[in-house]
């Protein structure tokens, strides 16, 4: 007995070092050289008086309020069936804020997560308009924004592209 609890522990002490500290450095290595923007958070810098400031992350996305900003997907979790009654009002009472017709519908649809930091082309350009407004830039120059903001990729009919927020919103900032 008392030799299969010393291998007993034994192998509880080995598999211990093994899976929890030299498995843990490695991955934690590797993800440092090889992957070390995504490894630390993909984080989002600019200059501020001197200072170097975080203002977000590319992989998770914020809210953003103001007229004169791209808005992302609405922030609220939904894990609602798209057929329930709760699911149809809620859009409708988003539909209504908006007040316009043709919305894409990633913007009056909330995702599961609730932090999604990517919109449809379709939802940026949306916006364009009223971005423009708010700070007294031109369309064409929203849309070049929205433009150089654009992931993914268009094969034929199927498309993965979309818009990061932070990004857009960024740039729009960077350029007053």
């Amino acid at each position: 007995m008392k030799k299969i609890m010393i291998a007993s522990l034994k192998s509880i002490l080995v598999f211990t070092l093994l899976c929890g500290v030299v498995y843990t450095v490695a991955v934690t290595l590797v993800g440092q050289v090889v992957f070390s923007a995504q490894a630390n958070g993909s984080l989002v810098k600019k200059q501020e008086a001197g200072k170097t400031v975080v203002i977000g992350s590319k992989l998770i996305g914020q809210s953003f309020v103001g007229e004169g900003y791209l808005h992302g997907r609405p922030s609220e979790v939904s894990q609602l069936s798209p057929v329930s009654k709760e699911q149809k009002e809620r859009v409708e009472k988003r539909v209504e804020k908006i007040a316009a017709t043709d919305i894409p519908v990633d913007l009056v649809t909330a995702s599961a997560s609730g932090v999604d930091p990517e919109i449809s082309v379709e939802g940026a350009l949306f916006q364009t308009e009223r971005i423009a407004a708010a700070r007294n830039m031109k369309k064409e120059d929203v849309h070049a924004i929205i433009k150089q903001n654009i992931i993914g990729m268009k094969i034929g009919g199927i498309t993965s592209q979309r818009v990061n927020v932070l990004g857009v919103n960024h740039m729009l900032d960077e350029s007053e």
